[in-house]
């Protein structure tokens, strides 16, 4: 997990922490571009972690910094995004971009939403980790797409954004061409993305739906963090609404919480049981959740391959594919 990222005129620095249940610590490399860092610090002390996750060996001593020097910044951004990873000695794999971070080119940045309009999104104001976040994501799901399917993301007529928020996703969709279409039930984040993002097109929607949006419009639909803030009634209305919205045949990747994020969360094993044995559990923990929204829900793997199985093929649970979040991937079944 980065914490910070910072680019000099001939260095880029990273620093962040990395834990690991039961792999050999002198084993792991720290890579940039595929290429080992030219300078590593590690293990520095964090105590902070074993607060965290105090089963893990080693975990009060996990933290690491990072330094790689160029001379060309060019060639720090292949393809407009800088790649970091770590790995086993064996170095990367088909894989390895399931848990690669991704930082893109600065001078191509789209104009960022305030620092307050960042914090509501990913709790912290920090515009770096709020553009690295968005980056890996995209990228994430562009690799998954290519590695699953043979589909690189300009391969796709017309793409989702479902929740859009603040467009963390939608400003890194844009740069592989489909049009691109966000909507939100904030029209503050809607208005938001119409000011910052003017290549894609933002809608406000209702919790319920139906949308406005045409059926079939989408060979694509990306969901990020939306399932598991709202009520199972209203995730099976919307289920029923991205159904309509998807041409058959078309792909989906809508995120939940799974094993990695309650980890990092610390949820209470009493909570991973619940879900484990009804299947959809329901805090209603967040602050400001109404019957609708606003609420904290897990769901179990069986839950989601029968019950999303009513409206899509469930074809794969990814771990910790989004963020720390799972990715379901699914696909509209013809009609």
């Amino acid at each position: 997990m980065p914490d910070r990222i910072t680019l000099g005129e001939d260095s880029l620095t990273m620093e962040g922490w990395a834990v690991s249940a039961w792999d050999a610590r002198e084993d792991r490399r720290f890579l940039i571009n595929g290429v080992d860092f030219d300078m590593l610090a590690w293990p520095l002390p964090s105590p902070d972690l074993l607060a965290c996750f105090p089963d893990i060996p080693h975990a009060e001593a996990s933290r690491f910094r990072c330094q790689h020097y160029f001379s060309d910044p060019a060639t720090l951004f292949p393809d407009g995004m800088a790649r970091f990873n770590v790995t086993s000695q064996s170095g990367e794999h088909a894989w390895s971009y399931r848990s690669a971070w991704f930082l893109a080119d600065p001078t191509g940045e789209r104009p960022l939403p305030a620092p307050a309009q960042i914090a509501s999104m990913i709790g912290t104001p920090d515009a770096h980790a709020f553009c690295w976040g968005g980056a890996t994501i995209v990228s994430r799901f562009a690799q998954l797409l290519a590695e699953r399917f043979g589909r690189p993301l300009s391969s796709f007529a017309a793409i989702l954004d479902w929740g859009c928020g603040a467009g963390r996703l939608t400003r890194y969709l844009l740069d592989y061409g489909p049009p691109v279409t966000g909507v939100d039930i904030d029209p503050d984040m809607v208005q938001l993305c119409r000011q910052t993002l003017p290549d894609a097109e933002f809608l406000p929607v209702d919790l319920l739906p139906p949308t406005a949006l045409a059926t079939a419009s989408f060979d694509l639909v990306l969901g990020l963090a939306v399932l598991p803030h709202l009520a199972e009634p209203v995730q099976d209305a919307w289920l029923a609404e991205l159904q309509r919205l998807t041409r058959p045949g078309g792909l989906l990747l809508l995120s939940v919480q799974g094993m990695a994020q309650m980890a990092l969360y610390r949820t209470p094993p009493a909570r991973k049981q619940a879900a484990h044995h009804v299947g959809f559990h329901d805090a209603c923990g967040l602050a400001g959740a109404d019957a609708g929204h606003g609420r904290d829900v897990l769901h179990s793997p069986d839950y989601i391959l029968s019950h999303w199985g009513r409206y899509f093929d469930v074809l794969d649970i990814i771990e910790a594919m989004a963020g720390n979040q799972d990715v379901v991937v699914l696909r509209r079944r013809a009609d």
